[in-house]
């Protein structure tokens, strides 16, 4: 054991000297470089911990000494490194500068798999950071850790009990965006959090998520910030820009996602020079990265010009695009891959580009509608059109039922709304259905093919009127979500008395309603993007086209589980969006009828009576092909 001597000659023990050890003059950067260790178990690189491998992270870690800072928001893309910049400040504070602290996530089961795989093998590993661990191994658990010179509490969103136990000074909130915005009755989890700090002076409160949409808390906050950004310098003209995914570029002919990624087809252009920058000059880049706030600029020599504007809260925005794991080929390939498809579109933007998603149709009006109207005028079809199909709205505090019957090109490339409007009562649905001849220019006249008619409400008359044109009409209910399938079929018609469905009886078609207006929404973005292929007739009223813009799609976060969901809903409250459901359930015949794999070399045959599952499109339904 080692003995100093004091002044007076008394002897100190190693746990003397320890204790009245002066904190190292170093930033959570520096200290991580001389003490941090990663686990082989958690980490694709392990052993020492090098800033050097990820300098982007250097800036909202050493943030976290800075006495003027005293809140910290981190908007990153997913494996950018983000999670182990927050454990490097537990583990500075830890070491130089204690305080009771909570470790908050979205669920229990991340808070405690975090804790014990991630956290206390930091602890464990580094030999600074073991040595507060108490002697009894019972004073690290899962959900705390009674550490020699502090207390750390892992909690969890959807817990106010957790959340509200004991004040801390530091308080950090992982995925943020993913927590339920109330806990049963208690108050929002993180106004719940935050008030556990308001009596320390020195408090530190780190919140890290990826986006989800404008309407996020990291957003949101990242909004109110002294937002800082990472600017690095091209390795030609030595300019210094943002890495923007517009940037990345790659043959048009070369539009294969796994042809791209594995031959590392794409490559970076610079903003300012147009040169190519390749992936391996990626790294020289970040060494000489620059955190910029936004408004100011940097000097060819890395300093920012201006002065730094004073804040206690400052935000760091940081895409995929920097990660030194992520080659410009694999951002390419991911948006071939994800651009087709809302779900992974979205996912692109989140967790790839660290953006806000944000569905097209909301920020549609009936004015840029005006634009998708070809030249052909109502009733009539465009020579092109091979099949027709119809959907109606029935509501149960009205008589008029809204319809819609729009045509189908060859492949479903295209289509064109040929009517909309509204009829008094549900069987006079029959005339604009059947009875209205519908003819191209050449004379030919092309029946509707088949049509769904809403059953939510009035089932009944529903039900009796679809029996009257079985061949040719479908009754539906619309749901939010069904599990993997756009829609599904169920009999209805039993025999009295027992669980036997009657051979040739009604058959009831479930539909994803989400699945079919994120397919017109798309339809209708691409339209108004590039070239149109949602079409509206030329008399097209504003009423239809306020109604199409009636709904916009929001993320909302379940409250039991803390995750979220896509959900359409109404753009302001009771807004009327009949025509849109109609032209939704027109999309949906289209898919039951096989549109998508008709070529227009031969006849359409009508729609069979919907009498066993097959004929209903229950056995084999061909649009599961791309979806």
């Amino acid at each position: 054991m080692i003995k100093l001597k004091s002044a007076k000659g008394a002897v100190w023990s190693d746990a003397e000297r320890k204790a009245w050890r002066m904190p190292e003059d170093l930033t959570v950067s520096e200290w991580a470089d001389r003490y941090r260790i990663l686990d082989a178990k958690t980490c694709p690189e392990p052993g020492p911990w090098r800033t050097d491998r990820t300098p982007y992270l250097r800036g909202p870690m050493d943030a976290f000494c800075n006495d003027a800072v005293e809140k910290i928001t981190m908007c990153f893309a997913t494996q950018c490194g983000k999670s182990e910049a927050l454990f490097n400040m537990l583990a500075y504070a830890i070491d130089q500068d204690p305080g009771p602290t909570l470790f908050v996530y979205p669920v229990e089961k991340v808070a405690k798999r975090v804790s014990y795989n991630r956290v206390i093998p930091m602890i464990r590993m580094s030999p600074r950071l073991a040595e507060q661990v108490p002697a009894l191994g019972d004073d690290l658990t899962k959900v705390e850790y009674n550490l020699k010179n502090m207390i750390i509490t892992f909690a969890w969103s959807n817990s106010p009990a957790s959340l509200s136990e004991r004040a801390s000074r530091y308080l950090f909130r992982d995925e943020v965006n993913k927590y339920p915005a109330f806990s049963g009755r208690e108050a929002d989890p993180l106004a719940l959090s935050g008030e556990r700090t308001k009596n320390f002076w020195n408090r530190k409160i780190i919140d890290a998520s990826t986006p989800t949409t404008e309407d996020g808390y990291i957003t949101q906050e990242l909004n109110k910030s002294l937002c800082f950004k990472y600017h690095v310098p091209c390795p030609h003209c030595g300019e210094y820009q943002l890495l923007l995914f517009p940037q990345v570029k790659f043959k048009e002919k070369d539009r294969d996602p796994e042809k791209i990624k594995t031959g590392r087809l794409a490559w970076y252009e610079c903003a300012a020079c147009g040169r190519r920058i390749p992936d391996h000059a990626k790294g020289r880049m970040l060494m000489r990265g620059v955190w910029c706030p936004e408004g100011l600029k940097i000097a060819a020599t890395g300093k920012i010009k201006g002065k730094l504007p004073r804040s206690s809260h400052w935000g760091f925005h940081l895409p995929s695009l920097y990660s030194p794991w992520v080659s410009w080929s694999d951002v390419a390939a991911e948006f071939l891959k994800s651009k087709g498809t809302i779900n992974l579109l979205m996912n692109f933007v989140n967790s790839w580009l660290a953006e806000p998603w944000q569905q097209k149709l909301e920020s549609r009006t009936s004015d840029e509608l005006g634009r998708l109207e070809g030249d052909y005028m109502v009733g009539t079809i465009p020579e092109d059109v091979i099949v027709l199909t119809a959907g109606a709205d029935v509501h149960g505090d009205m008589k008029d039922c809204y319809y819609t019957i729009r045509g189908y090109t060859p492949g479903a490339a295209r289509s064109y709304l040929i009517r909309a409007g509204r009829v008094p009562d549900l069987p006079d649905l029959d005339g604009p259905f059947f009875k209205t001849p519908y003819a191209k220019k050449s004379g030919e006249v092309l029946p509707v093919r088949l049509g769904c008619v809403d059953s939510g409400y009035r089932t009944a008359e529903v039900y009796k009127f679809c029996r009257t044109r079985r061949a040719q009409l479908r009754p539906i209910k619309g749901k939010d979500h069904l599990s993997g399938l756009p829609y599904r079929a169920s009999r209805i018609d039993r025999y009295p008395g027992e669980n036997k469905p009657i051979p040739g009886g009604l058959v009831l078609y479930h539909l994803d309603t989400s699945f079919y207006k994120d397919k017109i929404a798309t339809s209708m973005s691409n339209s108004l993007e590039g070239e149109i292929e949602w079409y509206l007739h030329a008399d097209v009223t504003e009423e239809y086209k306020d109604q199409i813009c009636g709904e916009h799609k929001i993320i909302k976060l379940n409250k039991r589980t803390g995750g979220s969901e896509h959900v359409w809903v109404p753009v302001t409250a009771g807004a009327a969006t009949h025509f849109l459901d109609c032209e939704v359930y027109a999309a949906a015949a289209a898919d039951m009828l096989g549109v998508w794999m008709m070529t227009g070399t031969r006849k359409v045959a009508p729609a069979k009576t919907a009498g066993t599952l097959k004929d209903a499109g229950g056995e084999k339904p061909g649009w599961l092909i791309g979806r």
